[in-house]
């Protein structure tokens, strides 16, 4: 699935180029993928784009789309809060159909993808509203929908909705009256940002897990699809860590292939990397005993407690520095005002599910102070690897040090080499981004610097990317100019961004000198965030 995701270093996208872009990701002599995301949840998206897409399917591919490829709309999640932004989406969706209805005859669009939120009977108006519009606009223009219908993809983008999945679903497959299969959509990106990256992993790896008991109770087929990004911290979904993804989200079917991935990996890498995928996803799903399940939720709870501490000392910098990081997508609205994200971070949703009252008041604590307005994901990801702190170190090692305190040395070994031994992965690649000299890393603190000692004495790192190291130390001094006003001597630099470029920079803005800096860091990394 071709995603609409802002995560790109090397190219910004404009809401008129996505057109172009759904037709080459979804083109068999293009990417080959299955799927296009048109992403209607707070970005700056035309209501006619889902049309123009299939128009320009129609006229310049052999694909019949709903049969060859798909074309699904992601919907904001509240309709009190957006009623005309969702029932505008859904005249786009129906516009979609009209026009595979006259070349084809047939539907063309089934899914919809919306944002879960806190009731079911959200899923189930919208699937309603959205049918009820598809029959009047069809009545109109002469369109045979008796046989039409919409199957509705709930997202699972937090915490509380992941680790609370065997209980949703049950309700879902009943509200909507499902007895075939039905498709979920697992995120990891606002779990990380809000709760840490193993947090985040071992969360998406039980709701796949727990997904696959429920379907299996209700003998339905299910088909999870896992939204990931390249860099670790949002999934690690590369061409030379492909095996791995596998391996670690067994059960998964779809895959969301992003923009950082298609852009910055470039066409060969992202072609190799579908194909494979396409051959490995039929993996036997993840299954996990009683007692893992238990140990797992615990271990959850230690990791995003460990890293709403560190996170808590860093937050209002973070936030500082996110300004300064470029849009590569059209955006309508920002983190704060999607009612999606503010669920996301709905305290005591995630409370109820943790047992361990201490843990219980050290997450209140933690929870209050740590991004009470967060920016949004790509931001967040994007500032913290800018200045050398890559997320995934974040709360990590003192983590597993509680973890094994009061789980046991043997749960660590079983967690770092059976449930996730790609953590050893995930960490050597961040840790050539890593920085830790606190002259240069304007976000070290000395609680942090500690926890990556902990790392090191168990896991591999790598050199740091003297490149990167040069770019980032300069990007610091310019942010410590815009944020604190501490006065930069510029300087001519050229430096080695890729094989073949050199990107060179001049006695130019303040502004314009960052924002180059900081997508050129992206470039070197192979993903904006």
């Amino acid at each position: 699935m071709a995603t609409q995701h802002p995560d790109s270093a090397s190219c910004k996208v404009t809401v008129s180029e996505e057109p172009n872009e759904a037709v080459e990701c979804c083109r068999r002599d293009g990417l080959g993928c299955d799927e296009y995301l048109v992403d209607y949840m707070g970005k700056l998206t035309p209501y006619h784009q889902i049309g123009i897409i299939i128009k320009k399917m129609i006229e310049e591919t052999d694909l019949v789309p709903g049969e060859d490829v798909y074309i699904t709309p992601r919907m904001v999640s509240s309709f009190r809060e957006e009623p005309f932004r969702q029932l505008m989406t859904t005249l786009a969706v129906v516009e979609g159909i009209y026009e595979c209805y006259k070349r084809f005859g047939v539907q063309g669009i089934h899914y919809i993808v919306q944002a879960f939120t806190s009731t079911l009977e959200d899923l189930r108006l919208c699937k309603e509203r959205s049918e009820s519009i598809l029959r009047l606009v069809g009545k109109h223009l002469k369109m045979d929908t008796a046989d039409m219908g919409f199957r509705m993809l709930p997202l699972f983008g937090g915490l509380a909705e992941q680790l609370s999945i065997d209980r949703y679903l049950p309700n879902l497959i009943e509200t909507l009256q499902v007895n075939d299969f039905i498709r979920t959509f697992v995120g990891k990106s606002e779990t990380a940002m809000l709760y840490g990256h193993m947090a985040s992993v071992l969360s998406c790896k039980l709701a796949i897990s727990e997904s696959y008991r429920v379907a299996q109770r209700y003998g339905v087929d299910l088909y999870p699809i896992l939204g990931v990004g390249a860099l670790p911290f949002r999934g690690h979904l590369t061409l030379e860590n492909v095996e791995n993804v596998l391996r670690e989200y067994k059960g998964a079917r779809t895959y969301t292939i992003q923009s950082g991935l298609r852009y910055d990996h470039g066409a060969d890498k992202t072609k190799r990397l579908i194909e494979r995928l396409k051959s490995g996803v039929n993996l036997k799903p993840l299954e996990y005993s009683e007692e893992d399940v238990k140990k797992m939720k615990r271990s959850i709870f230690i990791f995003a407690k460990n890293y709403l501490i560190e996170l808590s000392e860093v937050q209002d910098i973070v936030r500082k520095i996110s300004d300064y990081i470029p849009k590569q997508r059209e955006r309508l609205l920002d983190f704060e005002e999607v009612s999606y994200y503010r669920e996301l971070r709905n305290v005591k949703s995630i409370l109820s599910l943790c047992e361990d009252k201490t843990l219980r008041r050290h997450l209140v604590d933690f929870m209050e102070k740590a991004f009470k307005k967060p920016p949004r994901w790509f931001k967040f990801v994007a500032s913290l690897y800018t200045c050398g702190l890559p997320p995934e170190f974040l709360g990590t090692g003192k983590a597993l040090k509680e973890v094994e305190e009061t789980l046991g040395s043997g749960w660590v070994d079983r967690l770092v080499e059976d449930v996730y031994p790609s953590i050893r992965e995930d960490l050597k690649f961040a840790s050539r981004f890593l920085i830790t000299d606190p002259e240069s890393n304007i976000l070290l603190t000395d609680k942090i610097l500690e926890d990556i000692e902990l790392l090191k004495e168990n896991f591999e790192f790598e050199e740091l990317d003297e490149s990167y190291r040069i770019l980032s130390s300069v990007t610091s001094s310019y942010l410590k100019e815009a944020i604190y006003g501490k006065p930069t001597e510029r300087q001519r630099l050229a430096i080695l961004i890729s094989e073949g470029e050199i990107a060179e920079y001049l006695d130019g803005s303040l502004k314009d000198n960052l924002s180059r800096m900081i997508l050129d860091l992206g470039k070197i990394r192979k993903s904006l965030a």
